[in-house]
């Protein structure tokens, strides 16, 4: 049956007259319902027989024929291609960032607003624009345009009918648009549903920053707006990563019934649209049919028995399943092969060419010429140390590398510079990886040594991807091995075949050759990939040497590029040993190109005899055994799967520096929008230019004379008399010791400093007026401005905290995100010299008095001291969203740490450990409950995170489970769960005994003593002993206090696990749990209550921690409310 490509499909369901359809009106008839594509379908091509079981009762069977099976999943593969197809063509042009816009008459509002329109975003805004005009409202019936800032203008006063000279309008209309202060939607709303727009049928809603007004009012006044009107809503996000500006877009488009687009320029993707969520359904949908199917083969499918007479077929093979697999071509046509270019390069050595260390952008190599060290110094005359002081506006403080603070001296022009020389090599990084998801580099990486072998997987496991393999094959003979010195193919799955005995140059008539000894290659066998190994390590790169080609000193660079889609037959271990012996002092890289396999079939192999069982259960665990398998042979690891790459060295590397040069943006811009604030000028290309720092001003003329006054004169007699100012003194003073040749310094008349005296800008920060009195020489003074109170709070990036849990000690995850390391301690900020309230002595009355200018600033009293605060409300505000995500991510960390085995046994931080369980007589009551918990400490901790462990129980003996530390096998594991299971208990608590059979497995081990109670013998021996025990040795002990109420035996387990460093855990009671559980289910804002004061260290401290921040939010919260009543007394 002929197949249109996907591309005329497309056309085709689209329709050429130019009326392009939305996902939602295009799956009406392409949807998988629409199509058939169901397993209701599926069962009628099939006749359902009632059968007699051997025990009487009936039972259901459906019989289909293997041919409608392979047909029905073709199917289900072109549709997915064709919704693969359908993304792709959205994906193009305006049509990626702005989505498909639809009805007949459009209107179309822009956020122009100051964040959204900066200079680097604007040109970006106007090229989208007109390819928007070019490409999509070109072929509208009418159309109108509206811009919004702080206010909001239209070209039209109302639609007008597309013509070109309402285009060329248009485009004119585009190309002067400029910022227009912030983002006021509800105004430009209130325009565009006004009376003049009223035919609109469609309105296209352009954000890109965050709205002045709250979702709920711009909800609430489009859902009046919409009342009785046939008009769609389309929402787009653009180039925003404010969460609330995407929550605003998508949350109108529910509310509405509209659509909404989210793009994100930074990643060159759509982040998430209406139309593309549509179809990635669609295409979830199929896959879960094509999941049914598998199952249906292996016979069953729902409540019935399914029989699948097998067939011969090999049609569907031709069909690519994913599109990270390359399509079939015509195989006996000849190779397209490319001319040989340059030759390529890893990520890795192309950063050092083209990174940002290489291109000198790294922040700290900018900064680093400008950047000073804080001194501190001793002075005799105060009797303590004295540390520098540096300009306000000249130099400001940043956090270096390695966590030290500095002052350095920012220049605005060259900090924009950076941003711009920034942001051309992100396009630059942004370019590569797009390049490396092309072609065969999508499938095999970049090829980059000069002699290659390619070791390719041909096992009987890969019989169904045959095709997809011989089709990767051709991609790269075509494209990236003609530029080599020498290459070679070897095929393996029991018995290893190369193409040559030795390398041969890869000129066209070679590689046409190997490819046709490709299509001969049959996929039989296991993976004997040490055999394949052994042959390209030892036969021919040992004997290129002897070759007539044989590579110059210095030898050429060599690479093995293993493809295949599994582990080896043969132990990791011995394999990897093997390539890193033979790699090492060479210039030798063993490469690995995993592609996804066919696990379903490999297990009804197996079970057929055919094929010997995969060693790896997930593909996880398979990509960590491949990856190690690389970089033990100095290479790279590049695995591709149904859906995409999924992980690659060389695009990792890529995007480590993408995240660095983000991170440089975000760390520059925050100085560049501070030295704005603290200088109160303007960004160069958005307003004035910044004044320089440092003018030399000549002036114009003599100022006029004053009023002549009897004080005045007296200082004109008084300079008449010869006495020279303290200034022209200071500038014609020179050292006795000074030659005659050196002429002195002579003052500068007529020219003065502008901006560059700190005592003038001083002296500039309070203006005062002086005006003389009726009532003889008297004078008074008339304060204009005062000195502006400096802020408290320092500017800070955003929070950045992991996601992802750390296997660490509360005191160690506190030491990295904890409220001091963070700098969000609420009583340093207002604690500083500035906010000193300060008391003077008066000799006449003999009393303390408060300085005038106190009674001008809001106090508080902290630890005792009164303190002004010098905070504003936006300081305080931004304070508080900091500490509600530290809070919320504090509470993340503390359910985890009551989840699973962790709440009974705390976290397991040691690689080897040894886990000691007391079965006395008096945990009898509590024997079932422990074989849970440590089933669940055995299966959770120690297998998933790889950690070596033995058992040991004790009471009047001690049982050890295994003599030596076990790996964590699943074997070994299933056998720890079963001896636990079989341990009674009985007899007294012998805990020294216990501990001295622990020191045994090693020296550097962590134990886990879990116990209700004191030893049988003394505590303060066991104390000593212990100590004696691991005394040179690094062995950490840690206690568990399991349903333990005496105090005494709890301070003895507590004193065991803090005198070798180790951690003291109790597990929380049902009252406690309760009480966490009320806690973990409330917004942080609510009522909170009060947590239980837990015992254990890692809980205590962190509990600590949540109850401090707690404290400190509810105090910010105060003193906002104070600020606010002190500048609005009215409202008090």
């Amino acid at each position: 049956m002929f197949v249109l490509p996907v591309t005329q499909r497309l056309h085709k369901s689209q329709g050429l007259s130019g009326k392009w359809k939305s996902s939602s009106d295009w799956l009406q008839t392409h949807s998988l319902q629409s199509i058939g594509l169901s397993l209701s379908q599926l069962r009628y091509q099939g006749t359902i027989k009632t059968l007699a079981r051997s025990d009487g009762s009936l039972t259901r069977q459906l019989e289909i024929s293997d041919n409608a099976v392979r047909e029905y999943e073709s199917e289900l593969y072109q549709a997915i291609e064709l919704y693969h197809g359908k993304m792709r063509w959205l994906n193009q042009g305006s049509m990626k960032v702005f989505g498909l816009v639809k009805g007949s008459r459009v209107g179309v509002i822009v956020d122009v607003s100051d964040a959204n329109c900066t200079e680097e975003r604007l040109v970006d805004l106007q090229v989208n624009l007109l390819a928007l005009i070019e490409e999509q409202l070109i072929c509208k019936r009418q159309l109108y345009l509206l811009s919004f800032g702080t206010e909001s203008n239209s070209l039209w006063d109302s639609p007008v009918d597309v013509n070109p000279f309402r285009l060329q309008q248009a485009r004119r209309w585009v190309e002067e648009l400029r910022a227009g202060g912030g983002c006021n939607v509800l105004q430009a709303l209130k325009k565009g549903f006004g009376f003049g727009c009223a035919q609109l049928d469609y309105l296209v809603l352009i954000v890109g920053s965050s709205p002045n007004q709250s979702s709920d009012v711009l909800i609430e006044y489009i859902e009046q707006c919409m009342l009785g009107r046939l008009l769609s809503i389309h929402a787009v996000s653009y180039c925003s990563s404010s969460p609330v500006t995407i929550h605003i877009v998508k949350t109108l488009a529910e509310v509405v019934r509209g659509r909404y687009h989210i793009f994100s320029a930074s990643l060159g993707i759509v982040g998430s649209s209406t139309d593309m969520d549509l179809l990635w359904a669609e295409v979830k949908a199929a896959r879960e049919l094509v999941f049914d199917i598998e199952t249906l083969r292996q016979g069953q499918l729902g409540d019935l028995a399914v029989t699948v007479p097998q067939q011969i077929w090999t049609e569907l093979r031709c069909v690519p399943d994913s599109p990270s697999l390359p399509e079939s071509l015509n195989h006996n046509a000849p190779l397209c092969i490319k001319p040989p270019g340059i030759q390529p390069t890893s990520s890795a050595c192309w950063l050092k060419s083209h990174g940002l260390r290489a291109k000198r952008l790294g922040l700290y190599q900018v900064l680093s010429s400008n950047a000073y060290s804080s001194l501190d110094k001793f002075v005799p005359v105060l009797n303590k140390s004295v540390s520098s002081t540096v300009l306000e506006k000249a130099m400001m403080q940043c956090e270096w590398h390695d966590g030290t603070v500095k002052n350095v001296h920012v220049e605005l022009p060259s900090l924009l510079n950076y941003q711009r020389r920034l942001l051309s090599v992100m396009c630059v990084l942004e370019r590569r990886v797009s390049w490396l998801g092309t072609g065969s580099w999508h499938i095999w990486g970049s090829v980059c040594e000069q002699r290659v072998q390619v070791l390719v997987d041909l096992s009987v496991l890969n019989s169904d991807l045959s095709i997809h393999i011989r089709l990767s094959l051709r991609v790269l003979l075509e494209e990236q091995l003609a530029n080599k010195h020498a290459f070679n193919i070897i095929s393996f799955g029991s018995v290893v075949r190369p193409w040559r005995e030795n390398m041969v140059p890869p000129t066209a008539e070679n590689l046409q050759e190997a490819w046709q000894w490709v299509l001969g290659l049959q996929c039989t066998g296991s993976k004997n990939t040490l055999a394949v190994l052994r042959q390209a390590l030892e036969g021919s790169l040992h004997g290129a040497s002897s070759h007539p080609s044989s590579p110059p000193n210095p030898p050429l660079s060599q690479g093995l590029y293993l493809f295949t889609s599994g582990v080896p037959d043969q132990e990791m271990d011995a394999v990897c040993s093997y390539v890193s012996e033979c790699c090492s002092g060479r210039p030798l890289c063993l490469h690995v190109c995993l592609f996804p396999g066919k696990g379903t079939d490999t297990q009804n192999r197996w079970e057929a005899g055919v094929a010997p069982p995969t060693r790896y259960t997930t593909k996880d665990e398979t990509a960590g055994a491949l990856r190690q398998l690389a970089q033990a042979g100095n290479g790279r690891f590049h695995w591709i799967s149904e859906t995409g790459i999924l992980d690659s060295d060389d695009i990792s590397a890529l995007i480590a520096e993408m995240e660095k040069a983000a991170s440089y943006w975000q760390k520059s811009s925050m100085l560049v929008e501070s030295l704005i604030q603290r200088a109160g000028c303007q960004c160069p290309g958005n307003g004035a230019a910044a004044p320089s720092p440092v003018v030399w001003r000549h002036k114009d003329g003599p100022l006029p004379p004053p009023r002549p006054t009897t004080l005045s004169l007296a200082r004109l007699k008084s300079k008449e008399s010869g006495k020279e100012s303290s200034r022209d003194a200071v500038l014609t003073w020179r050292p006795c010791s000074a030659k005659a040749a050196i002429p002195p310094a002579q003052p500068m008349i007529g020219w003065s400093p502008v901006g560059a005296n700190v005592k003038q800008k001083k002296e500039l920060e309070v203006s005062q007026s002086v005006f003389y009195l009726e009532d003889g020489n008297n004078f008074g003074v008339v304060f204009k401005s005062f000195p502006k109170p400096k802020s408290a709070w320092k500017s800070y990036p955003p929070l950045t905290l992991p996601k992802q849990e750390q296997i660490c000690s509360t005191k160690q995850w506190l030491k990295h995100f904890g409220i001091k390391k963070l700098k969000l301690d609420l009583h340093r900020l207002v604690s500083g010299p500035d906010c000193t309230h300060q008391k003077n002595l008066i000799p006449t009355v003999y009393k303390t008095v408060s300085s005038k200018y106190c009674s001008s600033f809001p106090s508080v009293h902290i630890n005792g001291a009164i303190r002004h605060l010098l905070l504003t409300p936006k300081e305080l505000h931004q304070y508080l969203t900091q500490t509600e995500r530290l809070l919320q991510r504090y509470t993340q960390r503390l359910r985890w740490l009551l989840s699973g085995s962790r709440s009974m046994f705390g976290v397991v931080l040691e690689r080897e450990v040894c886990i000691l369980l007391d079965v006395s007589g008096s945990m009898a009551i509590h024997l079932g409950e422990l074989r849970k918990h440590l089933a669940c400490l055995v299966w959770d901790q120690l297998y998933r995170n790889r950690v070596r462990f033995s058992l040991l129980a004790f009471s009047e003996e001690v049982k050890v489970w295994r003599p030596t530390l076990q790996e964590p096998s699943e074997e070994a594991c299933w056998d720890a769960v079963l001896w636990a299971g079989q341990l009674i208990t009985h007899g007294g608590t012998r805990t020294l005994e216990a501990l001295q059979t622990a020191c045994g497995f090693g020296e550097r081990l962590g134990m886990y003593v879990l116990s209700d109670g004191k030893p049988d013998s003394s505590c303060s021996l066991v104390l000593t002993e212990t100590e004696k025990l691991t005394s040179g040795k690094h062995i950490t002990i840690h206690t568990v206090s399991y349903n333990c109420t005496d105090s005494v035996a709890n301070d003895f387990l507590m004193k065991l696990a803090h005198q070798t460093s180790g951690r003291y855990h109790l597990c929380p009671d049902d009252a406690e749990a309760l009480i966490i559980g009320d806690f973990l289910s409330i917004d942080s804002d609510g009522d909170e209550p009060v947590l239980p004061s837990f015992e254990g260290d890692d809980l205590r401290s962190l509990a600590q921690e949540i109850e401090k921040l707690r404290c400190f939010r509810k105090q910010a919260l105060a003193f906002r409310e104070i600020i606010s009543v002190k500048k609005h007394p009215e409202t008090k």
